[in-house]
């Protein structure tokens, strides 16, 4: 697994810590509870009078870029409720995120591609396919 995709696994844990209250709030993010995707991490807006630098900036807060990588994990992962269950939650996620290709950049190359979950979309099949 890359640094990058760690990384990422890393903050979607942290957000169910977040989810069920295990560690402090402090971005003030809100999640929503819907049928079809189960708990919805709310990303918030940003002015579309905003310059490049500051959306990129905007893009790399871990109030946005939380919300975006939670709101990608399947529902059947983050169906998890109880306190005890983190270590299943830890366990599902890790077998989730193996499955999907992990190809990081190399150093010194350009890329074409975009090695985060958040900009993964497979291609022919869904989410819950995988």
């Amino acid at each position: 697994m890359s640094l990058q995709r760690r990384r990422e696994r890393y903050v979607i844990l942290m957000m169910w810590k977040i989810l069920h209250k295990v560690v402090p709030n402090c971005c003030d993010i809100t999640f929503k509870t819907t049928p079809r995707h189960g708990s919805v991490a709310i990303i918030p807006p940003l002015s579309k009078s905003s310059s490049s630098g500051n959306q990129t900036l905007y893009d790399r807060f871990f109030s946005v870029q939380g919300p975006k990588l939670w709101n990608k994990v399947p529902v059947d992962v983050k169906a998890t409720k109880s306190f005890e269950s983190f270590e299943s939650f830890k366990i599902a996620l890790s077998k989730f995120v193996a499955l999907i290709p992990d190809h990081p950049p190399v150093s010194g190359y350009s890329c074409s591609w975009s090695n985060s979950l958040v900009d993964y979309t497979p291609s022919t099949s869904r989410w819950s396919d995988i």
